[in-house]
């Protein structure tokens, strides 16, 4: 990196090792990493921060996830959030960017989404 200010990436999970999985997929050298456990801890820290993006863990794929992106996008309505492990045959849940359909697809999803500003 030359100079370019490493993106701000906000993962979130109630698990430790999904948040482990999540944080891993992102390398250090390319992004910077701030992790919260619970949809209200998120919120603060995204309140707080100037972030990049989010990634939510896959426990958000229910209507307390989708209510945790539309939070979000509240806050900060251009903030874009990757939904991890979300069943590819519905619709993504409101209030979500992009889905990541295992650990893998997490920073080709951001680098989509981060390309797009």
């Amino acid at each position: 990196m030359t100079g370019r200010k490493k993106p701000r990436i906000l993962c979130v999970s109630r698990s430790s090792s999904q948040l482990e999985a999540i944080c891993s997929a992102l390398p250090r050298k390319e992004y910077e990493v701030v992790t919260a456990t619970t949809p209200e801890q998120a919120v603060a820290v995204c309140v707080s921060n100037n972030l990049a993006a989010v990634v939510l863990g896959s426990e958000f794929s229910t209507d307390a996830g989708w209510s945790a992106a539309r939070t979000f996008k509240m806050v900060k309505p251009h903030l874009p959030v990757v939904l991890v492990g979300h069943d590819h045959q519905q619709a993504p849940p409101n209030g979500v960017d992009a889905i990541a359909h295992n650990h893998s697809a997490i920073q080709h999803k951001l680098n989509e989404l981060l390309n797009r500003r």
